[in-house]
C-alpha cells in the first residue's frame, strides 16, 4: 500500500469512530477509567460477552506526544525514541446490537537504534531477522483498528459476537544497508455465549489470525558495500556482504478461548482460558522464494478477574498466567533448475531453538467510591517472569527470572462543581529484582556482533535489577456548563534506574488532550 492509501484508511477509521461519538455519555477521566475497569468482558477474547457487561455508552478521542530516551533499554531499541498519534474509542447499545470500536495512528521516530536491519518488531516472536553494525535511525508508522459487535440475548440465552482487529505498520531503515518493512495482521474472532441462570454465563471463542511481513533491503551508496548478519538464534549468524536481502514473512494463527462468568448484585467475576497455535515462515527473495526457517508459536494463557462493589469502597483483583513456547525450525533447501521444477526445493527441516517464557501477576486495587468515579485508589501488582531460550546446535542459552513489585496511588481532587473540574493525581513505583540468569555461546564465531553485541546486551538488560519511579497529573472539566462532555489534559513523566552491567537510566515524558463524550 502507499502512503496515501494509509492517509485514507486514518480518515476513514476516524470518521467510524466520531459516529460513535453521538448522543454518548460523558465522562470525567477516573469515572471513565472506573466503567472500563467493571467491564470485564471488554478485555476479554469473546465479543458475545458484551451483553453481560454495563451499557452505559462511552466515547473519547485524544492527541498524545510520548518522548523516551536513556541507555537503559533492549539493544534494538533507540537511545531516544519520540511517538506522537491520535486514537479514539466508543460504545453504543444500539437497538439490535452492542457496538464497540477503537483506532489509534502513531508515528514513531527512532534514533541511534542498533542490530534491526529487516524487520518491524523485533520482539514479536521472530528470532530470525539480519541485523548490521550502524546505528540508525528509523522513521516507523503504526495503524490500529479493531470493533466489535454483539447480539442482544437471544431466547433469553444466546448470544453471538464478533470481533475483528486490523494492525499495518510501516518502517524504513535511514542508513545502508536500508530496510523499507510493511507489516500487517488481520483477525477474525467470532464467540458464542450462553446465560445458564440470572448469575451465570459460558462463553466460547474462536480466533483466526493472518500475519504478514515485506522485507526489502538495499543500499543507497551502491559504491561501498555493507556487511550484515542473518540471524538464526542467540548469537548463531551467518556473515554476508552486499545490500542485504529481500524477505517475506507469512503465516497464521489459530486458536480458542473458554470463559464463565458470574455476578450478583455486589460481586463479578470472570474465568478465562486461553490456548492458541501460530505458525509463520520465513522466505528469502520474492522472485525465487527459498524457504529460510519458520516458526511454531504455541500460547496458553489463564485469567481471573474479580471485582465488589461495596457502599463506600469498592475492591478489584486480577491474576493471570502465560505460558509461551516456540519452536524455532531450519530449513535445508537445493535449487533445481530443470525444466519440471524451477526454484527451491526443501530436503530437510528441524527444530534448531527453543523459546519458553512463563509469566504470572498478581494485582489488587482498593478505591474509595464518590458518585460514579472514585475519590482515591490504591494499586499493588505482583509479577513473575522466567524466560528460557536454547540453541541446539551449536548449543547456546540465555535466560532471565525476574520478580517485580509496583504500589502505587491516586488522588482525584475536586476544582470545582459548575464545570466539574476535577485534578486527577497519579504516583506509582516499581522495583524488579533478577533473580538468576545467564547467557552463554557455544558455537565457532564468538567475534560476530550478533554474540558481542546483541544478544550480550539483551541478556544484561534482561538480568538487571531496577527501579522505576512516575508520575501523571490529569485536569479536567466540562467542555461547557450545559453537558457532560468532558475535556482533559495529561502530563506524565517517569524515571527508571540501575547500576548493573554499565546501563544508566530511562527518562520518559508524555502529554495528552481529548474529549471524553
Amino acid at each position: 500500500m502507499n502512503q496515501m492509501k494509509y492517509f485514507r484508511h486514518i480518515g476513514i477509521c476516524l470518521l467510524t469512530s466520531a459516529c460513535l461519538l453521538v448522543h454518548a455519555q460523558g465522562f470525567s477521566p477516573a469515572a471513565l477509567e472506573q466503567l472500563k475497569m467493571q467491564r470485564f468482558w471488554l478485555h476479554s477474547q469473546n465479543a458475545a460477552g458484551m451483553v453481560f457487561d454495563d451499557a452505559t455508552r462511552f466515547s473519547n478521542l485524544s492527541a498524545n506526544y510520548h518522548l523516551q530516551e536513556g541507555n537503559f533499554h533492549r539493544p534494538q531499541e533507540g537511545e531516544k525514541e519520540s511517538t506522537i498519534g491520535v486514537s479514539s474509542e466508543g460504545f453504543m447499545n444500539l437497538k439490535n446490537a452492542l457496538v464497540w470500536g477503537a483506532f489509534s495512528f502513531q508515528q514513531r521516530n527512532l534514533t541511534d537504534a542498533g542490530y534491526n536491519a529487516s524487520i518491524t518488531d523485533p520482539f514479536r516472536g521472530m528470532p530470525y531477522y539480519v541485523i548490521d553494525e550502524h546505528r540508525s535511525h528509523w522513521r516507523n508508522q503504526y495503524y490500529d483498528l479493531r470493533f466489535r459487535a454483539s447480539t442482544p440475548l437471544w431466547n433469553t440465552r444466546w448470544a453471538i459476537g464478533v470481533e475483528g482487529v486490523y494492525q499495518a505498520s510501516l518502517a524504513a531503515k535511514q542508513r545502508d544497508p536500508r530496510v523499507d518493512t510493511r507489516y500487517y495482521n488481520l483477525q477474525i474472532v467470532p464467540g458464542i455465549t450462553y446465560r445458564l441462570d440470572n448469575t451465570r454465563h459460558l462463553g466460547l471463542s474462536l480466533r483466526y489470525e493472518s500475519i504478514k511481513e515485506d522485507s526489502r533491503m538495499e543500499n543507497k551508496n551502491s559504491d561501498i558495500d555493507q556487511n550484515y548478519y542473518l540471524l538464526y538464534g542467540l548469537g548463531t549468524a551467518i556473515q554476508g556482504i552486499g545490500s542485504g536481502r529481500s524477505t517475506n514473512y507469512y503465516g497464521d494463527r489459530l486458536g480458542a478461548a473458554l470463559q464463565y462468568h458470574f455476578h450478583t448484585s455486589a460481586w463479578k467475576a470472570l474465568f478465562e482460558g486461553s490456548y492458541d497455535v501460530r505458525a509463520e515462515n520465513v522466505e528469502q527473495s520474492f522472485t525465487s522464494p527459498k524457504k529460510d526457517a519458520g516458526v511454531k508459536d504455541h500460547t496458553f494463557q489463564l485469567s481471573a478477574t474479580f471485582y465488589r462493589k461495596g457502599k463506600e469502597y469498592s475492591h478489584y483483583w486480577k491474576a493471570h498466567y502465560l505460558n509461551r513456547h516456540i519452536n524455532g525450525i531450519q530449513y535445508v533447501s537445493q535449487y533445481d533448475n530443470t525444466e519440471s521444477l524451477d526454484g527451491w526445493n526443501v530436503l530437510y527441516k528441524s527444530i534448531r531453538s527453543t523459546y519458553d517464557t512463563r509469566r504470572a501477576v498478581l494485582g489488587y486495587a482498593l478505591m474509595c467510591n464518590r458518585g460514579n468515579e472514585y475519590n482515591w485508589k490504591l494499586e499493588a501488582n505482583m509479577a513473575y517472569e522466567k524466560q528460557e531460550d536454547e540453541y541446539l546446535l551449536p548449543h547456546s542459552i540465555k535466560s532471565s527470572e525476574n520478580i517485580s513489585i509496583q504500589v502505587g496511588g491516586k488522588k482525584n481532587f475536586i476544582v470545582g462543581d459548575k464545570m466539574h473540574q476535577r485534578l486527577l493525581l497519579d504516583l506509582h513505583a516499581t522495583y524488579q529484582k533478577n533473580l538468576d540468569g545467564a547467557y552463554r555461546y557455544g558455537g565457532s564465531h564468538p567475534e560476530y556482533i550478533s554474540v558481542t553485541g546483541l544478544e550480550t546486551t539483551d541478556a544484561n538488560y534482561l538480568n538487571s535489577d531496577h527501579h522505576h519511579i512516575g508520575a501523571s497529573l490529569t485536569y479536567s472539566q466540562r467542555a461547557k456548563a450545559e453537558t457532560n462532555a468532558h475535556f482533559f489534559v495529561k502530563a506524565t513523566y517517569g524515571y527508571t534506574g540501575t547500576s548493573d552491567f554499565e546501563f544508566d537510566k530511562r527518562k520518559h515524558f508524555s502529554i495528552s488532550a481529548g474529549y471524553n463524550f
